[in-house]
Formats: structure tokens, sequence, C-alpha cells
């Protein structure tokens, strides 16, 4: 009995701890936020819904019922990986039953089916109910050569011997030889951070000599600008550059002024300025948080992987003035801009994934690999564009523009605003699009010189052709029309004919000439069946082409939440039991799962990814996620935690926590052996650390249905000091470690330790990046339709985290 006593004035004393503490965090009452809110009883606070989609599939004559159809399906009508939400396998036996978690405010899916000979059908499907029911009864057949690699980018040179080693934080200022090369022979006066040194004092380039250059092969760390003058920065493998923001002043060598090697990273919290004819080059990892400017004669050579994006205001990769991007790899931004004269060569095999496209004024896109603009694709004032591969679009918006359509290339949009638009499409290429815009203005396209067809296809509406030079096919084109009727009324024949028989041009309801299969087409023209591949390199039926990991016979397949290139957001309160100040943003926390799966789509491996975007707690925390339907024991392996020590978790062999039944995967022990920092980690507006990408692989011993694992069933959940005490979200359960004692003193809500008695939380799954609360600012304020979001029960303003006008007031919200 004097035990039990104990153990409650202890927990009392914690939660008078606790809520004195709490008087740190936040000046005002922690109640006010949130006191007028009347949340309606059960409210889950979800902003996602589950859904269980079975695709069954058919048989079809020549291709045998025991070979696989591939499925994926998509949140976007463009088809592109990004938007890949899940995939798998089905026979006209077997079909494919996947459940997939989609932001409730969602309205469609797009299904595809893959046949073996790799024709393709795609429907859309309207997110109806909680169970949706897709068949397959039909194929229905949609439909580059490939240019040599550009020059190769500009190189440097690494010294056999430095000038300099910068292995201190002293005052430092890069002066280059005032005279002859150095002791060692060094064109350029060389410095280097070597491997294991952290340089965090700010170095100035102000170079008033001969040209420097800096070697980073350790860390160069700093939140403020660098002026690159007379000076360069090498980036060496293992190295690593973060700072504010880079600009390139003035230089009388001709010489790279940014260099990332591969296994190189930089970056930069408020973007870059490449200028006065410089030139860059990225083989490794460039990330910035802000515009890119490529201006005035320079270069860029992305030859690794390019990253230019922030959650609000959306930022750009922005040419003017005769300035040129080359990208061999891959290239993820949130716009892209090309101005004045300037040019982007996109090489064969690589990737441009960016929001909205757009060039004029005499600038020229040469794309021998993919570019996907999911909003809009937007050229005018004498812009050409060299499709050699894949474009695909939302919306097409070509003005006063000329597109060159090679062999085996496809550019498709779901619609099209054509006004003086000069299309030349050699034999087998394919344009297709949705519906064309009734403001049509003289749009021409031709195929004179064309050995074989190609295809321009309508899938929608297109208006009145009759009109004087309106429209003009000319040549060997098959134009497919799809809802053509005969008779002059919408879509009628009659409002066409005229613009065709010039050379051989045709006008179809239904396809008739076939466009053949390439790597940039998608299939998409595809009539005549090809063969059926037969290349399996790892005996698990399902041929190379189509399998994520042809090495390893137990993946084939990958599906994603949200989806492929997109994060969500998980956000936690820490007072718990103790109602907080609803900022938000005690730890903040993006991520993606991928659930790879057999050929039997049962998942075999999961990865775990995330970045720690913010942590504005006094308190350790310590994070991991339980799969609440998997065992332990059927862990084989976890790869990539930061656990450090035994508290507040502690492993076993396999990767997970050891005295649990449950798998319970942790990720870290305290947030700041993930991230270096003071007091609060970027909630205070105007102070940024850049924080790096992190995740866990789990492997499992026996594979098991994908339904085990969705994220109703992943539980993951922040332990604020010790290890009983747990912070989940809503309807989650703690874990068998769990300690509910800790909430004595509390009044919870019936049946749920994390919720309040009046029904508040203390944490939030966005399934989105999310722009938290700067420190102090309530959930509630700085969301202008929270409230009536959570008051409704998630029925009103299902998108309340989102950017829309009238949705968030900008000045609470934490900026950088």
């Amino acid at each position: 009995m004097k035990t039990a006593n104990l153990n409650y004035r202890l927990v009392f004393i914690l939660s008078v701890s606790i809520i004195l503490a709490s008087c740190v965090k936040f000046a005002n009452n922690p109640e006010t936020k949130t006191d007028e809110l009347v949340i309606p009883n059960g409210f889950d606070w979800k902003t996602v819904e589950e859904l269980t989609c079975t695709v069954s599939v058919n048989s079809v004559a020549g291709i045998g019922d025991n070979l696989l159809r591939i499925i994926r399906i998509y949140n976007s009508p463009l088809l592109n990986e990004g938007s890949l939400l899940a995939s798998g396998s089905a026979k006209p036996s077997s079909p494919y039953t996947v459940k997939i978690t989609l932001p409730t405010a969602a309205e469609k899916l797009y299904v595809q089916e893959i046949m073996p000979n790799g024709t393709r059908t795609v429907k859309t499907v309207t997110v109806s109910s909680k169970v949706l029911n897709i068949s397959f009864s039909q194929v229905m057949t949609m439909g580059a050569p490939l240019i040599a690699k550009a020059s190769p980018s500009p190189s440097i040179t690494i010294p056999a011997n430095y000038d300099e080693i910068i292995n201190n934080n002293n005052s430092l200022e890069l002066s280059g030889f005032k005279t002859g090369n150095g002791v060692y022979g060094n064109t350029y006066k060389s410095y280097l951070i070597p491997e294991g040194f952290t340089r965090t004092n700010t170095i100035s380039f102000d170079n008033k000599n001969t040209h420097t250059i800096l070697y980073v092969k350790g860390i160069l760390r700093t939140s403020e600008l660098i002026e690159l003058n007379d000076a360069s920065i090498v980036v060496l493998n293992g190295g690593r550059v973060e700072a504010g923001r880079i600009e390139t002043k003035s230089s009388k060598e001709e010489v790279v002024t940014i260099y990332v090697e591969a296994g190189g990273t930089l970056i930069t919290s408020n973007g870059m300025e490449l200028s006065n004819g410089k030139s860059s080059v990225n083989k490794g990892t460039t990330t910035m948080s802000g515009d890119f400017t490529i201006s005035d004669h320079s270069d860029f050579f992305n030859e690794g992987t390019l990253t230019v994006s922030k959650i609000t205001p959306l930022k750009s990769i922005i040419l003017s003035s005769l300035s040129f991007l080359y990208n061999s790899s891959t290239v993820v931004c949130d716009k892209i801009e090309i101005n004045s004269n300037s040019s982007v060569l996109n090489d064969v095999g690589s990737t441009i994934d960016t929001k909205e496209w757009s060039q004029n004024t005499n600038t020229t896109t040469n794309n021998h690999g993919h570019i996907t603009a999911t909003t809009k694709f937007v050229s005018d004032s004498d812009a050409e564009v060299n499709n050699f591969c894949n474009i695909t679009t939302d919306l097409a918006d070509l003005k006063n523009s000329t597109y060159n359509l090679y062999e085996g290339s496809l550019f498709s949009s779901q619609s099209l605003i054509p006004y003086n638009l000069d299309m030349f499409m050699r034999g087998g290429s394919m344009f297709q699009t949705g519906s064309i815009d009734n403001t049509i203005h003289k749009m021409f396209v031709e195929s004179t010189f064309a050995t074989s067809y190609a295809v321009f296809k309508c899938t929608g509406n297109v208006p009145d052709f009759r009109p004087t030079n309106t429209a003009k096919f000319d040549g060997k084109i098959e134009m497919v029309h799809a809802l053509l009727v005969e008779g002059s009324g919408a879509n009628g024949r009659v409002l066409y004919e005229s613009t065709f028989n010039n050379n051989g041009s045709i006008l179809s309801k239904t396809q008739t000439k076939n466009i053949p299969a390439t790597s940039c087409n998608d299939a998409a023209g595809v009539i005549d069946n090809p063969p059926t591949p037969t290349d399996d390199n790892d005996g698990d039926g399902v041929t190379n082409e189509f399998d994520v990991d042809d090495n390893d016979p137990t993946i084939a397949f990958v599906s994603y939440f949200p989806s492929a290139n997109t994060w969500g957001t998980y956000a936690f309160e820490d007072l718990w039991p103790v109602k907080g100040d609803y900022d938000v943003n005690d730890l903040v926390l993006g991520f993606r799962i991928a659930y790879y799966t057999n050929s039997s789509n049962l998942v075999s491996v999961i990865r775990f990814d995330y970045n720690m975007h913010a942590s504005g707690s006094i308190y350790n925390l310590g994070c991991a996620f339980q799969l609440d339907n998997v065992a332990a024991s059927n862990v084989t392996s976890v790869t990539g935690q930061i656990v450090n020590g035994t508290s507040p978790f502690a492993l076993i062999s396999n990767g997970t926590e050891s005295g649990v039944s449950s798998a319970v995967i942790p990720l870290f022990n305290n947030q700041k052996d993930v991230v270096s920092f003071g007091s609060f980690l970027n909630t205070e507006s105007g102070s940024h650390v850049i924080t790096p990408d992190k995740y866990v692989r789990v492997r499992f011993t026996v594979p098991f249905q994908q339904a085990d694992i969705t994220m109703s069933k992943f539980n993951l959940f922040i332990v604020v000091n010790t290890r009983g005490r747990e912070v989940h979200l809503p309807t989650y359960l703690g874990t068998s470690k769990f300690d509910p004692m800790l909430a004595s003193g509390s009044t919870m809500y019936p049946g749920d330790f994390f919720k309040y008695i009046d029904g508040m939380m203390w944490g939030l799954m966005l399934p989105e990046p999310f722009a938290y609360p700067a420190e102090y600012n309530s959930i509630v304020d700085t969301y202008l339709h929270f409230g009536e979001w959570a008051t409704s029960g998630g029925t009103s303003f299902t998108d309340w985290y989102t950017q829309k006008p009238g949705y968030v007031n900008p000045s609470l919200i934490y900026q950088y």
C-alpha cells in the first residue's frame, strides 16, 4: 500500500513538473487555444482513409492465363513513376487486391493493366466508396530513338598536395597566389577541409589575388551567404557543404566555380545564383530550399541528383540570358523557367520532374529522356521543343512555338491549348491529349517527309476546325478522335474532314496505324501485339522489365504512401498527458513508406524514409513505429537505425526492440542523435538547420499480406524522456511498454489514452509536406479552417492543411 501511494505521489509530482516546464515552452495558457472547439464524439483526427481495391483481369486470346498481368495504381492521370501508389500482379483466376491509403479529399484513381506483351489499358476510377472493384474486360492498346550522350561536363584537377589544410575554426579569408604556382606547383592555390573535420566558422571567399579553390572532404557548415569571388568550391567524395546561399561573382579564370563529386553533398537553405558566365557541375547530391538562378551565359551540368523545392512558396530553376542546363541524371523541382535564348538538354535515360514548365523568348529544349510537368507545360514567344523521348503533362499550353517530335517519342497531356502552334511529327512519333481547348488558333501539324505514320490522338472533345486556318494536318499523320461522330454536331466529322487527305493525312475514330513500343513512348500507340518478353533473371515469374529488383526473387513490386515522389508528415505535441500549446512542432517528421512485395503480392521488405524537419521540445524524444499485426520474430533484419545506447529503446540482434512481442522498430533514441542543434530545431523563424534524409529498411522472414501493414496498422509514436511515456496518434494503442499510470491525474477520453477528455489530440499525420506553425503559434490560429475541420468531425475542409488562398495565416508559419 505504501508503494502504491508512493507511485501516485511520484506521478503527481511528475505531472506538476511537466505543467511547470510547459510554461517555459509557451507564454499563454495552453488550454486557451482549443477551449472553443467542440470535438464530436469518436472523431479520429485522420486526414486519410483506407480503400480496398480489387482489380480483376480476363483471359485474352493468344496470352496464357498463367502469365502475370502487371497492375499499377496512380494518383495522377499522368501515370508517371512519381505518382505511383501501388503495384502488383494479377491473373484471370487471381485478382490483385490491395489496401490503399488516400487523402480524404482524393476523388480519383488511375488503374493500369500491362499485359505480358506490353499492351496497356488505363481506367479512371472515381473514389466513391471504401471498396472498389475494377475489372479489365478487354485489351485497349495505347500507344525513340536515342541520341548519343552530350559532351562531357567540364573537369577539375585534384591536387596531389594541398597548399593549406583547414582544420580549425579560426577566422579565414581565402587568397590565391600573388605570383607563381606555390611550393607544390598547383595552378590555383588549394585549400582543404579534411575528412573528419567540421568547419562551422565563416570563410571569406573575397579573393583579391589569383584564383583559389576550396576542396571539402569533411564538412563546411554555415547558415550565411557564400560569395565566390575569383574562387571555387569542390565537394569531394564523402564531403558535405551546407550553406545559407551561394552566389558567384567575378572571375578572371575559365574554371568550374562549383563542383560536386559523386558521393559529395551540397545543401543550401536559400537557393543559389550562378551568373557571370560561370559553370557548375553536380555529380553527387545537390539540394536547395530556394530558387536556383542560372543567368548571363552560365552553364550547369547535372550528372547526379538535383532537388530544388520548398513547401511554401514554390521554388524554381530559372535560366536566362543565354544560359544552359544539362541533365544526365535526375532533377526534381517545383518550377522550371527558361527565358531569353537559354536552353535545356535532358539526356538519354534522364528525368526532370517538376510541377510547372515554362519557356519563352527563343529558348530551346532538347529532350532525350523523360520530362514530367504535373501541372502544366507552357511555351511561348518562338520557343522550340525537340522531343526525342517522353514529355508528360496535365495542361499543354503551346503558343507561338515549334515542336519537333522524333520517331519513337511521345508527348502526352490531359488538355491542349494550341495557339500559333507548329508541330512536326516524324513517322513513329505520337502526340496524345484529352480535350483540345475551344480557343484553338492556327495549329499546323505536319509529317510530309515521313515514310511511316505518326499518330495524333485525342480522347476528349475537339473544337470545330472549319474556321479559316484554324488547323491543318499535312502528310502521314493519323488523327484519332475517340469521340468522333457522324454529322455536323459536337465532335461531328463535318467539323474536321476538310483538314485531312493532305498528302496522306487521316481522320479516324479508332486508331489504325501502329506505333511500335519504345522505352520512351510507354507503348501508348501499340495496336499490333509485340512478342511476349521472357527475360526473368531471378525466376520469380515477373519479367525484368517490370521487376523492381530482378536479382532478388523476394522482391517484384513496390507500393508507396503517400506516393513514390511525395512525403507525408507526422507532427507531435510532447506534453502528454497535459495539453500543450498546439503549435504541433515538438517533433515534425517528414516520411515516405515503400512496401516491397514478391510476385504473389506478399510484403517481404519495407523501407521507411524520414527527415526530422523540426523539434520544438526541451525534452529528450525517441521515435519508433510498431507494426501492430507483425510479430518481432518475423523480422529478419533492420538497417539504418540511429539507436545509441539502450534508453529508451534497447535492440535485439534482428533490430527490433527487446522485450516486445510485436515488431517495434526504433528509429532513434534521441532527436539530437539525428541532428545536432541547440534549444529548438527549426521552429523559430529566421534560423534554420539543414536536416538530412534518413531511412530504416526492414526485411521479413516470412512474407505476409499487405493488408496487415497498411497505415491503420503502422503505429508511429514518440517517447518523452522515459520509455513508458509514449505519445501516439488518436485511435492507436500503446505498445506493451506503455505505462498508462503516467496519465493519472489527467482526464483522458474514454477508451483512448491519446485523446484528452475534450477530444483533443497530441499528434497528427498528414499525407503531404506540412508548413508547420512557428514556435508558440497554435495550429488553430495558423490554419484558418483547422477548427472547422475538427468540429465537423473531419467532414468539412478535408484539405485544411494545404496552402490554398484563405487557408493559412503565413505570418504564423515557420519561415527561413
